[in-house]
């Protein structure tokens, strides 16, 4: 399975890039006034720090709800990665490259649709708190001003350091992602086939009538995905965006109820067969996955967390 960043919340890679196709990229989508508003106050997403004692969730994620570990544990390693880049970077003495910050990214097939009705399906919540990422800025605008008056200036332009500053995070986010990656691997396959499961299809043929009850009007899922990349793309305006954004995931939250009712059961049912074929592999890694996330919490001063709506 892949994951695609510009829509963070929910959409993968290729429904993405197949819906587009479908639809047609010139097509313009609806407009923010058109589409359904959440009700009450709309607050910015959140994230619950803390370690869970049990780690099937975080590695076979059966459910949207499930999935806010899945992306905790993911956005965790790209959080070491980061913290390793600022390290080089620093021993270095070169300046930061430019680099995505780290996001929690979710999956189409497993849509956490509590956090899309609230917040939408592109909003990426970053993985590094506020704080944080203010004092990095602070950091870096420190190290330029110190770069004026250096003869050798700390924050300076060196490529080829900086390439192999981005080249020591990848090998530290993959570390992590290696001590649970095999595992989840086999786990994915179980979730395409319920995607593909006869009964999902048959809920999934329901969507498109209902999101026309909402002005909303596509053939299919991934005609839907590629709408939502539209319609936020074109809005130059990012408060009516947003207000796009939300409109379409109070939507999609709505009408893919009925098809994450079938295919959640299944989904778990599958779930607790692997755990049971998979028993010494789960207990091996749960022994050795969550001291090292402690491990790491301590040594780059971050915090495992998940992102809840």
């Amino acid at each position: 399975m892949k994951k695609r960043r510009i829509i963070g919340a929910v959409l993968s890679a290729v429904v993405v890039s197949t819906g587009l196709t479908a639809c047609g990229a010139s097509a313009p989508g609806p407009s923010a006034s058109s589409l359904p508003a959440p009700s009450g106050v709309v607050s910015p997403p959140g994230v619950r720090k803390g370690v869970p004692e049990d780690i099937t969730a975080m590695v076979l994620p059966a459910t949207g709800v499930d999935t806010r570990l899945t992306r905790g544990l993911d956005g965790f390693a790209q959080a070491v990665g980061h913290a390793r880049l600022r390290e080089c970077v620093r021993r270095q003495g070169v300046g930061l490259p430019e680099v995505a910050p780290p996001a929690y990214i979710g999956w189409s097939d497993l849509p956490d649709l509590e956090f899309i009705g609230r917040h939408g399906l592109t909003l990426n919540v970053p993985v590094l708190p506020e704080a944080e990422a203010e004092a990095e800025a602070e950091a870096e605008a420190e190290a330029e001003a110190e770069a004026a008056d250096s003869p050798d200036p700390v924050g300076r332009n060196d490529p080829a350091a900086q390439r192999r500053c981005g080249q020591d995070a990848q090998a530290a986010t993959r570390e992590v992602k290696d001590l649970y990656a095999p595992l989840q691997s086999r786990w994915w396959p179980e979730v395409s086939a319920v995607r593909d499961d006869p009964r999902t299809r048959e809920a999934l043929r329901g969507l498109p009538g209902c999101l026309e009850r909402y002005g909303i009007r596509v053939d299919d899922q991934n005609g839907f995905f590629a709408l939502v990349d539209r319609t936020v793309q074109r809005i130059e305006d990012a408060d009516e965006a947003a207000r796009a954004d939300r409109g379409l995931g109070a939507a999609y939250s709505v009408c893919m109820a009925p098809v994450e009712a079938v295919r959640e059961p299944l989904l778990v049912k599958r779930r607790t067969a692997f755990q049971a074929s998979h028993r010494d592999e789960l207990l091996a890694l749960r022994r050795t996955l969550l001291p090292r996330i402690g491990e790491l919490e301590r040594r780059y001063g971050l915090s495992f967390a998940r992102p809840v709506p």
